[in-house]
C-alpha cells in the first residue's frame, strides 16, 4: 500500500499510530495487537511534528495519544489536528489514567476521537480504536462532558439506538431480560464469544461500564417495552 492511499480500506487492516515516549507502551501495544489480524501498528511518534504529519496522512486509521507522553504537547497537537486536517483531530484516541485529566477535557472539547483509561482491559482499547476508525466518538465511562459514545453530530438520547447494529440492539434487549451470555447465544444461534464481543461493543458505544448499566439504558430507552425485531 501507497503512503496517501485513503483509510478504511474493506481488505486491509486498521493502521494505527502511537504517539508516546515509552518504549514499554509500545511493546505492549505490540503484544495487544498481534491477537487481532485487523488492527496494526505503523510505527510510532515521539515528537510533535512527527506525531502531527500522522495526523494529516490519510492512510492512517487511528493515533493512540499517551497524554502521559512527555516530549510532545498533547492539546497543541490535537488544536492543530482539528484546524488543518479533515477528521484529524477526529481520528485520535487518547490513553490516560484519569478521565477528568485537563488535556483530556480540552481535547475533547476539540474534537478528539475519543479517550480510554489505562485501568481499561486491552480488549476495550482494541473496540474503541475501531470505533475512531469508523467515525465514532468514544467516551470513558464517567468523562464530564460526552457520557454516550457518538457518530459525528448525533444528538439526543434516543439517537444512542442508533450507534448499535441490529444485532447489538437484540443483545442489549435479551440482557434487560436478564439472560447470561449463554442464554443470550442460544436465543440467537450464535457462539458465545460472539455474544461477549456483541456485549462489549454496546457498552463502548453507549458510554458505560458494564451489563446493569446497559439494563438501565435498555429501561429508559424503552427497549424493553417495544421489543425489537429479528
Amino acid at each position: 500500500m501507497k503512503i496517501g492511499e485513503p483509510a478504511g480500506s474493506a481488505d486491509r487492516a486498521l493502521r494505527i499510530l502511537l504517539v508516546d515516549d515509552s518504549s514499554l507502551v509500545h511493546a505492549g501495544l505490540i503484544h495487544i495487537f498481534g491477537g487481532h489480524p485487523d488492527l496494526t501498528l505503523a510505527g510510532c511518534a515521539s515528537e510533535s511534528s512527527t506525531a502531527l504529519e500522522a495526523c494529516l496522512d490519510p492512510s492512517l486509521d487511528a493515533l493512540v495519544v499517551n497524554v502521559s507522553c512527555r516530549s510532545i504537547d498533547v492539546g497543541h497537537l490535537v488544536h492543530r489536528a482539528a484546524h488543518f486536517a479533515d477528521r484529524g483531530a477526529s481520528r485520535i484516541l487518547l490513553l490516560a489514567s484519569d478521565v477528568d485529566d485537563p488535556v483530556c477535557l480540552e481535547a475533547d472539547t476539540l474534537g478528539a476521537g475519543g479517550l480510554v483509561l489505562t485501568r481499561e482491559a486491552p480488549e476495550h482499547l482494541v473496540s474503541a480504536l475501531r470505533l475512531v476508525a469508523r467515525g465514532y466518538r468514544v467516551s470513558a465511562p464517567g468523562s464530564r462532558r460526552a457520557p454516550r459514545a457518538s457518530p459525528r453530530g448525533a444528538s439526543g438520547r434516543h439517537q444512542m439506538l442508533d450507534l448499535l447494529t441490529l444485532r447489538e440492539r437484540q443483545v442489549l434487549e435479551l440482557l434487560a431480560r436478564g439472560m447470561k451470555n449463554s442464554e443470550i447465544a442460544a436465543e440467537l444461534v450464535v457462539s458465545e464469544s460472539t455474544v461477549k464481543t456483541h456485549v462489549q461493543n454496546l457498552l463502548l458505544k453507549l458510554g458505560l461500564r458494564n451489563r446493569a448499566s446497559a439494563v438501565a439504558v435498555a429501561y429508559e430507552l424503552g427497549v424493553t417495552r417495544a421489543g425489537l425485531a429479528s
